[in-house]
């Protein structure tokens, strides 16, 4: 019975071998028809883990050209690939695990791909080692005060106030020290346009390198990502500015004016301070003329006179220019007609006469005044309240600009004082202050009306 079976298998075994050979392949290919393998390239990006190793160290890494992908290979079958994304695996590298490659600064770390969908008995990710290149430098870390700032224009008649940080203002700043190093400073700005009240809120702060360029803070970790500002709105007001003087210039010379700008400043503060400031009064000891013959120049802050509750509206309105103007004094004779004179206090019933036609007046100013004086427009006034007839001396006052020029010496005229009588010899009583005349023989001052009612009894007289 063995015998018979061996013969059974022995007979044709090679032709036997060759069916069953032919069947595997044919299995093969059925199944590769139906279930076919693929290698398909998936990308991933890369995540990095154990950084503070590098940190640690006091150093600061960022991916090469910001390249954080990886592209890979991965091998299965038809029906497997079918369900695998992008999405399915995960690339990590692990920061410990980084090399050094050339002196150039340039350093790769090792790169672990994974399937999170399928085990790796079911696909198979290309073997090849993957790498992401990094560039690292030394890690910098600085403190910068934050300077509360605005941006806008305020509602016409108001002015920025104290802006201030509500929160903590210090912020703490670490990254690549070629970062780092370029900050110069850091301030945060509140928006403020059209407001006519306070006003808070929260902003971002911004970088500033020494050239006033903004920063780009994506490399950078900082503690704080916004403050809360606010902003103080104050009224404003336009108020002169007054300088004085101490001491006295040289012999022969006087101040002829203070000249400065601007003349006017803005001020800004609640409403109860500025209306009780008029002016910024600035103290004589500023400006000393003792002894001086030439212009005094000066730059005065006034910053520090300005009175309680108050301050300026432009830091730069701050310094003022001033120039105490000093001229040679000058003195000029004037010979004044009697006429220039208006008396003063006549009686209804007197007249007054003068026995002389003009009167020599000594007048002293600075000299670009004194060339712009002339004897018409030298006036005068006598007083002769009190007097009564006869002949008086009377003090003469001078009408003349205080500010501008000053008589040398006291004038005085000699003054005739009569009883005025009407036609019948008695005496009038119409009200008269002055009138005009000359001759040697004295000039007369009556009232306008007495003049008037003479005229008429002259002519009737003549009748």
């Amino acid at each position: 019975m063995l015998k018979k079976l061996g013969k059974k298998v022995i007979h044709n075994f090679g032709l036997k071998i060759l069916a069953a050979l032919f069947a595997f392949i044919l299995w093969v290919v059925v199944i590769n028809v139906d279930e076919p393998v693929r290698t398909v390239p998936y990308t991933a990006s890369v995540k990095t883990e154990n950084e503070d190793y590098i940190t640690s160290n006091g150093k600061y890494f960022e991916l090469l050209d910001g390249n954080n992908t990886v592209t890979f290979n991965v091998t299965a079958k038809r029906t497997y690939q079918e369900k695998l994304t992008n999405a399915d695996f995960t690339a990590v590298a692990d920061m410990e695990r980084i090399q050094y490659v050339d002196d150039s600064g340039i350093y790769r770390v090792p790169v672990t791909v994974s399937c999170s969908k399928f085990s790796s008995n079911q696909v198979t990710i290309s073997s090849k080692q993957l790498y992401i290149e990094v560039a690292m430098e030394d890690r910098g870390s600085i403190q910068k005060r934050i300077t509360a700032t605005t941006v806008g224009n305020v509602a016409d008649g108001c002015a920025v106030g104290e802006v201030a940080i509500v929160t903590t203002n210090l912020l703490k700043i670490s990254g690549p020290s070629s970062v780092t190093s370029r900050i110069d400073t850091v301030e945060a700005a509140i928006n403020v346009e059209g407001m006519s009240s306070d006003v808070t809120d929260t902003v971002v702060p911004v970088l500033y390198d020494v050239d006033r360029n903004v920063i780009d803070p994506s490399k950078l970790s900082m503690n704080l990502s916004t403050v809360t500002i606010s902003a103080k709105i104050l009224k404003t007001k336009d108020v002169g500015i007054e300088f004085h003087t101490m001491g006295v210039p040289s012999k022969g010379y006087t101040i002829k004016e203070i000249q400065y700008s601007p003349q006017t400043v803005r001020i800004k503060g609640e409403t109860a301070a500025l209306n009780k400031t008029n002016k910024v009064d600035v103290p004589a000891e500023l400006l000393n003329v003792g002894g001086a013959s030439e212009d005094i120049e000066r730059e005065v802050d006034i910053s520090s006179y300005l009175p309680n509750g108050v301050s300026l509206v432009l830091a730069s309105d701050a310094n003022i220019s001033v120039t105490v103007k000093i001229e040679r004094m000058v003195e000029k004779n004037f010979e004044v007609p009697i006429s220039a004179l208006t008396v003063e206090n006549l009686l209804e019933n007197q007249k007054v006469s003068f026995p002389i036609d003009s009167m020599t007046v000594e007048i002293a100013g600075a000299e670009s005044d004194m060339a712009k004086l002339f004897v018409e427009d030298i006036r005068g006034t006598i007083d002769v309240s009190g007097l009564g007839v006869g002949e008086h001396t009377a003090a003469v006052t001078l009408l003349l600009d205080e500010n501008l020029y000053q008589a040398t010496a006291a004038v005085t005229i000699p003054v005739n004082i009569e009883r005025r009588e009407d036609s019948d010899g008695e005496a009038g009583t119409t009200d008269s202050e002055s009138a005009e005349g000359g001759g040697h023989s004295g000039t007369t001052q009556d009232s306008e009306d007495t003049e008037a009612s003479e005229e008429p009894e002259e002519e009737d007289t003549s009748e």
